[in-house]
């Protein structure tokens, strides 16, 4: 299941919903020759039956691009990875004899107005390797609208490779990447997804093989989850990982529907939360009620695993110090979601079950 961004803001959320119906108004060109992606370079990941930690050159190009076209955010003034700074600095330098062409392709990126999770996730519909190429079909794309929007931007992506010579670029950073999928625990992991479903009390009904991408040419902290095939993605940025499993991204996947199926019986009570926290700095990414909801659950159900997987009391207390701050910060029903999951803990349901009563159970907002 695809999930916004937890960078997405109101606007771009209005933006992206009158896009996919325009989309639907006008069929793109040339149809996608669809093919199983082939992760073609051995050395770059770190594999097993489950998991596979990817240096992820389609996520590289595109980040690459981007920075080179104006995309400088940075998270809470955090400087920038270092790997980052260096990339930007080599495609600076081999950009400064093709003046020309660097100025049409940021005005290629200015002009299409796309959110960088938008490129992210489009990014994982190509072949692994340059040149690239679509090869997963238009029903997988997490945000539809970049079938046409971005229909010419393999062949733009191509060019940008070959012109800044980013293959010597791949090549310098490269041993950086490397380091980053070593670290990676795969037996931690395994034992992380395994306990979200014991946790959960649910029986898992899919059976992908998880990716995990490091990011290093974006902003800190943020992370985004797709599934293509039968690989269920977490391009995660630097900050935003512990060289283990993603599992708020994960939690996404299976949350968010059953919020949505259960938000319209509570509305009244849930709203309250929303329009109290929607305009601090931390809610406007979630731009619906039932997003803000829905990240605010899946932090607490986080903390609550993490807890419960641990028996080091510094990581308890650090846990529930974050789920304070974050809930001081605008997301509101962290913390009270977070008390009442000890309610799930000690019934005999499952968390599908429960959660109209965790719900019922929910306080009425107050303003303190």
């Amino acid at each position: 299941m695809k999930k916004l961004s937890s960078e997405t803001p109101p606007t771009m959320i209005l933006w992206i919903l009158f896009s996919v119906f325009l989309s639907g108004c006008s069929e793109h060109g040339d149809p996608v020759q669809v093919e199983r992606v082939v992760f073609s370079h051995a050395d770059e990941m770190v594999r097993n039956e489950d998991f596979i930690i990817l240096a992820d050159r389609r996520v590289f190009t595109v980040m690459a691009f981007m920075n080179a076209c104006g995309y400088d955010k940075q998270f809470n003034g955090i400087p920038m990875h270092p790997v980052r700074i260096r990339v930007r600095e080599a495609i600076r330098l081999k950009a400064e004899a093709h003046i020309d062409e660097l100025a049409e392709w940021k005005e290629y990126y200015r002009r299409k107005g796309l959110p960088n999770f938008c490129y992210l996730d489009y990014a994982l519909s190509l072949c692994d390797d340059y040149p690239f190429r679509r090869i997963r079909p238009d029903s997988e794309l997490g945000y539809r609208v970049t079938a046409r929007r971005l229909l010419d931007f393999p062949d733009i992506l191509n060019k940008f490779w070959e012109t800044v010579g980013l293959e010597q670029i791949w090549a310098q950073v490269k041993p950086d990447y490397l380091a980053e999928i070593r670290s990676y625990n795969l037996s931690q992991m395994a034992r992380q997804l395994a306990f979200v479903w014991e946790y959960l009390r649910l029986e898992r009904k899919e059976h992908f093989t998880f990716v995990s991408i490091p990011n290093l040419l974006d902003t800190h902290c943020h992370a985004i989850g797709a599934c293509y095939e039968n690989y269920w993605y977490a391009v995660e940025n630097p900050s935003a990982y512990s060289y283990d499993f993603n599992v708020h991204e994960y939690l996404h996947s299976i949350i968010n529907a059953l919020v949505d199926e259960n938000y319209k019986s509570y509305r009244p009570k849930l709203d309250a939360y929303f329009e109290a926290g929607k305009d601090t700095t931390i809610a406007k990414s979630y731009g619906s009620p039932a997003g803000y909801v829905s990240e605010c659950l899946v932090r607490a159900i986080d903390h609550r695993i993490a807890v419960m997987m641990t028996d080091n009391p510094k990581t308890v207390k650090r846990r529930e110090a974050l789920v304070k701050r974050r809930t001081k910060d605008g997301l509101l029903l962290t913390e009270p979601f977070y008390k009442l999951l000890v309610d799930f803990e000690q019934s005999k349901l499952d968390f599908e079950k429960f959660l109209p009563e965790l719900l019922e159970k929910l306080p009425e907002y107050r303003d303190e």
